[in-house]
C-alpha cells in the first residue's frame, strides 16, 4: 500500500483561549513563548479581534483549523462572553472533529469552574440578567463550562512554579502532537481505508478487556502501514504506547531482546528504564497493570520476542491493547491469538492494483491505450503485493513501449516467481554504482540520516535520486533514507550468495555473528568492505564497547571519514602519529578510560567531537593547544561530565565552533578568548563551579542558548556594551501594532536556574543582575523601533525575537520577550 498525496486540513497545531485580561500579559505570553520555542504553530487573537460578543470569522476559523484547543480557566473567564462564545465553538470541534482540548485551571477551583461557583457563578448572574429572554444561551454556556471542567488538563495550584506548569503543559501537547501527526484521512492510500475499518473492529475500543489483535500476511502487503496507520489514528486514546518497528531484525543486534524490552517499556512509560533481569520485578508489574496500554510489535517471527517483550499477558490494564505483525501465522497460533482476532493482509484487489501501479508508471491513476494490454500482464506478476506494483511501477516510468515488451518477457522468464524474483528486475538494471550504494544501504545504512551516509559512502545526491525514483529506497520527513525489509533482505542475500559458506568473503557483513567469526578466525579477505575489519579502505568504523586499548597498530586511517567508539576501553585512539585527512567525526562518548586524543596535524578536517563522560579525561585536550589553526573546522564538540578543571585561552582557535557542551566539570571561570568564537549558537555550562562570567560573552552575536543551571557559586553576571537608563513602554506599544510572534522565527535562551549567590549574595547583586538583562532587551527593543520607524520592513533583524529568562531559587523570574 502507498501513499499518492498527504495533506493536513489543520492551519495551526495549537489554539489558545484565554480572558486577555487575566493572563495575557503573564501566564499566556509565557505559555505562547514556550510553544514557539518548540516550534508549534499556535494561534494566539490580537486584542483588536475581540470586538462584541460574537466570535469573528478569523477566530472562528482559527478555532476549526487547530489540532489542539488550551482553555486557560483564569477568574474572570466566564465573565467574558466571548470566552464562553469561544468555549462552546472548541466543544463542538471535539465533538465533530475530534479536536483534542486541555484545559488549564489557572489560579481557580475546577469545582468552582464545574459547578460555576464563586467568580464562575458571580459572572453567571450577570449573564442570566442580561439574557433573561434567551436562557437557553446560558445554559450552553454552563454545559460547556462543566464538560470542559471535566476534560483531563492541569491545575496551577497543583504543580509550581509556574515554569515547571509551563513544561508539562509543552510536554503533554507534543505527545498529543505526535499520536495524532498523521492525518485520519487515508485517500491517498490505495485499498487502505476498508482495511484500517475491519482492524479496528477487531480491536473493538472501548471495552474494558485486554484483547490481541494479529495482522499476519506475506511480506510487501502492507502490514506495517496497517499498524502504523491505526497507532496514529488511537493511540493518544491510551496512557502508555509503543510502536516497535522490526522486532525481528531488532532482536538479532547486539542488544538482543533486553534492550528491546527496555526500549518499550521507557516508551509506554514516559521514562528511562534499565531491567537486564529475565522477569520484571513486581512493583513494574503493578504499574503497568493499573495502566491502558496500546503496544505495536511489527515483524515479528518467534515466540519468544512475545514472551519476552509483554512479559506475560496479565500485566496490561483494563482496555489495553496488543497489535503483532507477522509473515508467519503459525506465532500468532503458539501464542494463543484466537483465529477470531487474526486480520490475514491479501493483496490488492485487481482494480487497486491498477490504480497503485499507475501511479508510479503514469504518476495518474489511468493508463495510455497503447500499453494498456502490457500493463495487465505486468500487473498479473506482481499478484497484487503493493511492494511489487510500486518497484515495478516506478522502473516502467517514462519507459517506451518497447522497454515495456522487453520487461515482459525477462519476468516471463521466472519460471515461479517469488517476490524476490520481481523486485530483482529493478535491480538488475541499475549501473554498477547504483547497484553498490543499494547493497551498501542493504545492509548497513537503511534508517539513517541521508546526509551522513552521502559523507561516508562519498558518493553524489543523484545516486540516491536514482534508488528513490526506482521506488528502492524512499526519505523520509526527517531525512532517514528508508528501505522495504523485502528489499533489505534482497539486498543481503545478493551479498550472502557471493560466497554462501564462507563469510569472510563476502564483500560486506552486517550480522555481528559472522562479523566475530570472521575476526575470531581472522578468516577476513581484501573483499569485506563492512563494519568491523579494518582495511586501508575503511570509511565508517561503530563499534560499541570497543574491548582494546588502541585500534590495531597497522591500521592506516587515510579513508577514515567517522569514527564511533563509545563505552569502550580504549586509552588513546592509536599508537604513534597517523594521518586521518578525512576524518569527520569522532565520538568516543563514556570511554573511561580515555586518556589522550589525537594531534591536530593528524586530524585537520575534524568538524564533530564527542568525549561526553570520558572521565580519566581531566583537563583539556592538549591537542587543541595548536598554533596553525587546524582545528578551525570543528563545529560541535562535547565535553561534557569529564572532570576538566581548566580551559585554555587558545579556545579561540576553534573559529567555526557552533555548539559547545562543557556541562558538569570543575570550571571556576572562562577565559576571555571565549568572546572570540564569533559563530557559537549553544553553550551548556551547567552543574559546573563558575563564580563569575567574562565580559567578553557579551561579544557572542550568534549565541542562541546559554545554560549556566546549578552553578551555585556564580555571583554576578558581565556587563553588556549597551546599558540604556529604563524601558520606556511606548516602545512596547508600537511594537504590538507591528509584529506579532510565531513559531517560525528564532529564539535566544538564556537560563541561570538556581545559580545560588546570585541569591545569597545581597540584594544590590540580584537587582543589578535583573537590570542588566533588562538593558540588553531594551536595547534589542530600540533598535526593532528605529526598523519600524523607517519601515525597513526587509530587515532581517525584523524576523528574529529574543526570549530572556533568568529564574532565581527565590521563585523570582524575570522573562522579557523582545521582538528583534
Amino acid at each position: 500500500m502507498a501513499s499518492t498525496s498527504s495533506s493536513s486540513s489543520c492551519k495551526y497545531d495549537v489554539f489558545l483561549s484565554f480572558r486577555g485580561e487575566d493572563t495575557r500579559d503573564n501566564f499566556t505570553s509565557r505559555l505562547h513563548a514556550a510553544l514557539c520555542r518548540k516550534k508549534i504553530n499556535t494561534f494566539i487573537d490580537d486584542e483588536e479581534l475581540r470586538r462584541g460578543d460574537c466570535i469573528s470569522p478569523a477566530i472562528f476559523d482559527a478555532i476549526q483549523g487547530s489540532k489542539i484547543s488550551v482553555i486557560i480557566l483564569s477568574k474572570d473567564y466566564a465573565s467574558s462572553k466571548w470566552c464562553l462564545n469561544e468555549l462552546v465553538k472548541i466543544l463542538e470541534c471535539k465533538s465533530m472533529n475530534g479536536q483534542m482540548v486541555v484545559p488549564v485551571f489557572y489560579h481557580v477551583d475546577p469545582s468552582d469552574v464545574r459547578k460555576q461557583n464563586g467568580t464562575f457563578g458571580d459572572a453567571f448572574v450577570k449573564h442570566e440578567k442580561q439574557f433573561k429572554d434567551v436562557p437557553e444561551k446560558v445554559q450552553k454556556w454552563r454545559a460547556a463550562l462543566t464538560e470542559a471542567s471535566n476534560l483531563s488538563g492541569w491545575d496551577s495550584m497543583n504543580i509550581r512554579p509556574e515554569a515547571k506548569l509551563v513544561d508539562e503543559i509543552i510536554n503533554d501537547i507534543l505527545k498529543k502532537l505526535k499520536a495524532r501527526s498523521f492525518s485520519s484521512d487515508f485517500n491517498g492510500f490505495v485499498g487502505l481505508n476498508s482495511r484500517i475499518e475491519e482492524i479496528k473492529s477487531l480491536l473493538c475500543i472501548g471495552l474494558p478487556d485486554f484483547r490481541i489483535v494479529g495482522i499476519w500476511g506475506m511480506g510487501g502487503t502492507g502490514k506495517t502501514t496497517l499498524a502504523g496507520a491505526i497507532f496514529n489514528l488511537i493511540s493518544w486514546e491510551f496512557e502508555g504506547k509503543c510502536f516497535m518497528a522490526n522486532v525481528r531484525e531488532e532482536s538479532e543486534k547486539g542488544g538482543g531482546l533486553v534492550h528491546l524490552r527496555e526500549q518499550v517499556l521507557s516508551e509506554v512509560l514516559d521514562e528511562n528504564i534499565k531491567i537486564r533481569t529475565p522477569d520484571l520485578p513486581k512493583y513494574m508489574r503493578e504499574r503497568l497493570q493499573q495502566m491502558k496500554i496500546f503496544i505495536v510489535l511489527d515483524d515479528v517471527n518467534k515466540v519468544r520476542q512475545l514472551e519476552y517483550l509483554t512479559g506475560g499477558l496479565d500485566q496490561f490494564g483494563p482496555g489495553s491493547r496488543l497489535i503483532i505483525t507477522t509473515r508467519d501465522k503459525q506465532v500468532l497460533d503458539d501464542f494463543g491469538v484466537l483465529n477470531t482476532n487474526i486480520y490475514e493482509v491479501n493483496g490488492l484487489e485487481y482494480h487497486e492494483a491498477l490504480e497503485l501501479f499507475c501511479n508510479f508508471a503514469f504518476k495518474h491513476d489511468y493508463c495510455l491505450d497503447d500499453l494498456l494490454v502490457l500493463l495487465e500482464h505486468v500487473v498479473k506478476y506482481a499478484n497484487g503485493n503493493p511492494l511489487a506494483l510500486r518497484v515495478l511501477g516506478s522502473f516502467l516510468h517514462q519507459k517506451s513501449k518497447l522497454e515495456w515488451e522487453n520487461a515482459l518477457e525477462n519476468l516471463k522468464m521466472i519460471s515461479d516467481p517469488n517476490i524476490y524474483d520481481v523486485l530483482k528486475i529493478s535491480y538488475n538494471e541499475l549501473k554498477s554504482e547504483e547497484k553498490n550504494i543499494f547493497l551498501d544501504i542493504a545492509c548497513f545504512f537503511a534508517g539513517e540520516d541521508k546526509d551522513f551516509v552521502l559523507r561516508i559512502l562519498e558518493v553524489s545526491n543523484c545516486v540516491l535520486n536514482v534508488l528513490v525514483n526506482k521506488s528502492l529506497i524512499t526519505l523520509s520527513y526527517s531525512n532517514k533514507l528508508q528501505m522495504h525489509d523485502l528489499l533489505q533482505e534482497m539486498g543481503r542475500e545478493i551479498v550472502r550468495q557471493e560466497f554462501v559458506k564462507e563469510p569472510g568473503k563476502r564483500s560486506r557483513l552486517w550480522y555481528h555473528e559472522d562479523v566475530y567469526h570472521v575476526l575470531k578466525k581472522n578468516k577476513g579477505t581484501d573483499a569485506i568492505e563492512g563494519l568491523e575489519y579494518l582495511p586501508e579502505e575503511l570509511r565508517y568504523l561503530h563499534w560499541h564497547e570497543y574491548p582494546l586499548k588502541t585500534l590495531p597498530s597497522n591500521f592506516e586511517p587515510e579513508n577514515l571519514i567517522e569514527l564511533n567508539l563509545p563505552y569502550g576501553k580504549v586509552e588513546q585512539i592509536w599508537e604513534g602519529e597517523k594521518e586521518a585527512l578525512k576524518l569527520k567525526s569522532v565520538d568516543l562518548h563514556h570511554s573511561d578510560n580515555l586518556t589522550r586524543m589525537l594531534e591536530p596535524s593528524e586530524i585537520p578536517n575534524l568538524e564533530r567531537i564527542n568525549l561526553s563522560n570520558c572521565k580519566s579525561l581531566s583537563y583539556f585536550p592538549l591537542y587543541f593547544h595548536n598554533v596553525n589553526n587546524m582545528l578551525s573546522r570543528v563545529v560541535r564538540l562535547d565535553l561534557s561530565y569529564c572532570a576538566i578543571m581548566e580551559i585554555p585561552q587558545d579556545i579561540d582557535c576553534l573559529s567555526s565552533l557552533k555548539e559547545l557542551n562543557l556541562r558538569g566539570n570543575n570550571f571556576r571561570s572562562l577565559p576571555a578568548s571565549i568572546g572570540s568564537l564569533s559563530s557559537l549558537t549553544r553553550m551548556n555550562l551547567v552543574e559546573n563551579k563558575l563564580e563569575s562570567l567574562p565580559a567578553s560573552i557579551g561579544c557572542l552575536s550568534s549565541l542562541e542558548s546559554l545554560h549556566l543551571t546549578r552553578n551555585n557559586l556564580l555571583q554576578s553576571l558581565p556587563e553588556v556594551p549597551s546599558c540604556p537608563e529604563e524601558l520606556d513602554t511606548s516602545i512596547l506599544e508600537s511594537l504590538s501594532k507591528h509584529f506579532q510572534l510565531t513559531a517560525s522565527r528564532k529564539l535566544t535562551y538564556f537560563m541561570f536556574t538556581n545559580c545560588l549567590k546570585l541569591n545569597k549574595s545581597g540584594n544590590n547583586i540580584l537587582v543589578d543582575s535583573q537590570q542588566r538583562i533588562q538593558h540588553m532587551v531594551v536595547a534589542l527593543l530600540r533598535q526593532f523601533q528605529q526598523k519600524i520607524q523607517h519601515k525597513d520592513f526587509n530587515d532581517p533583524l525584523l524576523f528574529n525575537f529574543v526570549y530572556l529568562e533568568v529564574k532565581f531559587l527565590t521563585g523570582l523570574a524575570i522573562k522579557v520577550l523582545a521582538h528583534q
